[in-house]
C-alpha cells in the first residue's frame, strides 16, 4: 500500500522548531527500516535526504504566515488526488486534511493552543485569524481516521478537552539521535565558556522564559560567574523583549542569547552546561530534555504536562509557576552534594530507552503497515 508523508515541514519555518526536527529523525528512521514512502513537499525549498523520484511537488508560497494554513489546503489536495495515497501521514497542525483515497493519520503534538488559551478576545485580524486556524484544526483532528499523540499526556488530553474517542488514539513517543546526542563534555566551542545555564526554545508562552529570567536573577546574586544562555529561532521583536527583560533585572553581562545552534554543536553547549534549565508550562513531549540527557547534561525541568513522562526520575521537577522553585533546583544543581552527578548518569541512561528506530517501528504498527 502506498504511504504518502507530508514533508513540507521541512522546508517552512518548522525545519527550525520541533515539527521539523521530528519530521527529519522520523522520516530517516522510516528509511532505514527499508520503507520506501512517497513524500509530498512544496516547489519551493530543498530537500536533500530525500529521494526524489518519490517526492511528489506541489505549488504552495509560505506567506503571508497568517493564511498559510488555507491555501495548505488546497496544495494538499492536489497532491493527494497526484498520488492517491492508501495512508495519508500528516505530521504537521498546518497540513491535515481528509484523504480520500484511504487513511487519514494525524500526528497530535500538543494542544498548548487550548490549554493556555488566553481569555481577552483575539485583537486586530491576525489574532482572529490564529483563533480561526486553531478551530478548523480541532475540527480535522475529530475526523482523522488515526490520532498518533507524542505522548501520554498528549492523548489524555485529545481525550479530554476534544472527546476524542481514546481507541483512535495511540501513543508513539519521540527518540533521540544517539550517533549525535552523547556525553561530549570537555570539547566544542562551549567547554571553554565560563560557567554557565542553558535553555533551548523558540520565545513562546509555554516556555515561560520569563519565570526563568526571574529565577536566574535570584541565583546571579550568589553567584558572581554564573552566566545565562538562551539559544533557539527568535525574533527581532523576542531579543528587544530580552534586552528589556535584562535591564530590569540588572542582568546586563550575565545573560546571552545565542541565535539557532547548529545541531552539530547541541551535544557540548548540554553538556559542558551546569544545568539545562527548561521550565515550561505546557509541552507536547520535551524532546530537548532528552537530548540534554543523552548529552551529558543535569536537567532541572517542570512538574507538569509530558515533562515528567519524558524525564522520570533522571531530572530535577519544579512548578514553573514559581521562580523560587527554579531557583533552588539551580542551586541544589550548584551545590549540593552529589546531586549534579547523580542527574547526570540518571539522564544518560534514562535517554537510551528513546530511539527512533523504536519510534519508526511503532510508527508503522499504527498506520497498519508493520
Amino acid at each position: 500500500m502506498t504511504l504518502l508523508i507530508d514533508a513540507s515541514p521541512l522546508q517552512s519555518e518548522h525545519r527550525l522548531r520541533g515539527v521539523g526536527a521530528y519530521v527529519r529523525s522520523l522520516v530517516g528512521a522510516i528509511e532505514r527500516l527499508d520503507v520506501r514512502p512517497q513524500y509530498l513537499a512544496s516547489t519551493q525549498g530543498d530537500l536533500p535526504d530525500l529521494p526524489p523520484e518519490r517526492v511528489t511537488r506541489v505549488y504552495r508560497p509560505h506567506r503571508p504566515a497568517q493564511v498559510y494554513w488555507m491555501y495548505n489546503e488546497v496544495a494538499l489536495r492536489a497532491g493527494l488526488a497526484r498520488v492517491r495515497p492508501a495512508v495519508f501521514l500528516a505530521p504537521d497542525f498546518n497540513g491535515l486534511v481528509k484523504n480520500p483515497f484511504g487513511l487519514t493519520v494525524s500526528v497530535l503534538h500538543d494542544l498548548t493552543h487550548l490549554k493556555l488559551a488566553r481569555t481577552e478576545p483575539p485583537r486586530g485580524l491576525s489574532e482572529r485569524l490564529d483563533v480561526l486556524r486553531w478551530q478548523v484544526y480541532q475540527a480535522k483532528l475529530q475526523r482523522a481516521d488515526r490520532i498518533l499523540a507524542i505522548s501520554e499526556s498528549a492523548r489524555n488530553d485529545a481525550v479530554t478537552l476534544l472527546g476524542i474517542d481514546p481507541d483512535r488514539v495511540h501513543v508513539v513517543h519521540h527518540g533521540v539521535d544517539h550517533e549525535l546526542f552523547r556525553d561530549v563534555r570537555g570539547t566544542g566551542p562551549y567547554a571553554d565558556s565560563p560557567p554557565y545555564l542553558v535553555h533551548l526554545g523558540g520565545r513562546n508562552d509555554n516556555k515561560n522564559q520569563a519565570r526563568l529570567l526571574e529565577a536566574f536573577a535570584e541565583v546571579a546574586r550568589t553567584e558572581p560567574d554564573l552566566q545565562l544562555y538562551f539559544a533557539g529561532p527568535w525574533s527581532a521583536g523576542d531579543h528587544a523583549w530580552l534586552e528589556r527583560e535584562v535591564t530590569r533585572l540588572h542582568l546586563t553581562g550575565r545573560v546571552r542569547h545565542l541565535g539557532y545552534v547548529p545541531h552539530g554543536d547541541l551535544p557540548g553547549l548540554f553538556g559542558n552546561a551546569a544545568a539545562f534549565v527548561f521550565p515550561s508550562l505546557e509541552e507536547g513531549f520535551g524532546l530537548p530534555v532528552l537530548e540534554a540527557m543523552a548529552s551529558g547534561a543535569a536537567v532541572i525541568t517542570s512538574d507538569r504536562s509530558s515533562l515528567p513522562e519524558v524525564a522520570g526520575d533522571a531530572a530535577l521537577l519544579v512548578d514553573p509557576l514559581d521562580p523560587g522553585a527554579i531557583r533552588d533546583a539551580v542551586l541544589a544543581v550548584l551545590h549540593g552534594e552529589g546531586v549534579a552527578d547523580g542527574l547526570r548518569a540518571r539522564g544518560v541512561a534514562r535517554a537510551q530507552g528513546f530511539t527512533w528506530a523504536a519510534t519508526a517501528r511503532r510508527t508503522m504498527s499504527v498506520l497498519g503497515l508493520a
